[in-house]
């Protein structure tokens, strides 16, 4: 993981400071957690175990359209983001810092993204700085746990992804499972984002309410259909999840058994199963 210490910008810098703060007060959990890896093909996976986040509410089928982040504590909010969004800290954490990209007004987590998200996005971006990614678990069977429409925001892994690779051209990868990966415009442009988005989206048969997940960076726009967000695998209580991180390899368990659930289903499988497998004629 890119370290937080080298900080490069005002936004960046505000986060870290509060961050830091609600977690030694208690407020916000995170513990610093080492990476274990495992070779797979086409790409490696990078495994964080973050057992203090057990607690971390699952409500991602509320059906009640209350408003999932109304009561924002102003010590985890960090700004108002136009046209609609707030950034705030999230507050279960597997890295430092994690912030959440919320819609002001309820709008549900299975509905596709907006020229809205798409503005607030590029504009969060621009102004932490081109280490930070952007992610959308568009409803619950691609990982999602709040029914609130809302982004999540984090480092960039610092060993480079796979996409990273494939859209740099360091590397020639097939990946399992359907996806569209596409270089992003020049300067983030929102209007181009969401015209990569819903070519993205018509292209995978994606229609709102469908389970997919967003990855995007400065560099690159990722799309994945998805078909589930949990596994059950051999291991009871210990199921396989993921949201749009795990894709590329970033993947955030709770428990030790989790981790050796993946092991045994083989996490490639588990991606893959997550999605819809890749046709061979691609």
């Amino acid at each position: 993981m890119a370290s937080a210490d080298r900080i490069t910008t005002e936004l960046e810098a505000q986060a870290i400071a509060q961050f830091d703060s609600l977690n030694q007060k208690g407020e916000l959990f995170y513990e610093p957690t080492e990476e274990t890896t495992v070779e797979q093909e086409p790409f490696d996976v990078h495994f964080r175990i973050s057992t203090i986040n057990q607690t971390k509410p699952f409500n991602p089928n509320d059906k009640s359209r209350k408003p999932g982040f109304l009561d924002d504590d102003p010590e985890f909010t960090l700004c108002q983001v136009q046209p609609n969004h707030k950034l705030i800290l999230n507050k279960y954490c597997w890295v430092r810092p994690q912030m959440i990209l919320h819609t002001r007004d309820f709008q549900a987590q299975t509905e596709l993204l907006t020229l809205d998200d798409f503005e607030a996005s590029s504009d969060v971006l621009r102004r932490l700085g081109e280490r930070y990614m952007v992610i959308f678990n568009g409803g619950p069977d691609a990982g999602s746990s709040v029914a609130h429409k809302h982004l999540q925001v984090f480092l960039r892994p610092g060993w480079g992804s796979v996409a990273d690779g494939i859209v740099g051209g360091g590397c020639e990868v097939r990946l399992p499972f359907e996806h569209r990966l596409a270089r992003a415009p020049q300067g983030l442009q929102a209007d181009g984002l969401f015209g990569m988005y819903k070519d993205m989206c018509r292209e995978l048969s994606i229609s709102s309410g469908d389970a997919h997940n967003l990855l995007l960076v400065k560099e690159w726009m990722m799309v994945v259909p998805r078909s589930t967000g949990s596994i059950q695998g051999e291991i009871p209580d210990a199921p396989l999840q993921g949201g749009g991180n795990a894709l590329i390899g970033m993947l955030w368990l709770k428990s030790y058994d989790q981790l050796e659930n993946w092991k045994r289903y083989g996490p490639m499988n588990v991606l893959t199963d997550f999605g819809r497998r890749a046709s061979i004629s691609k």
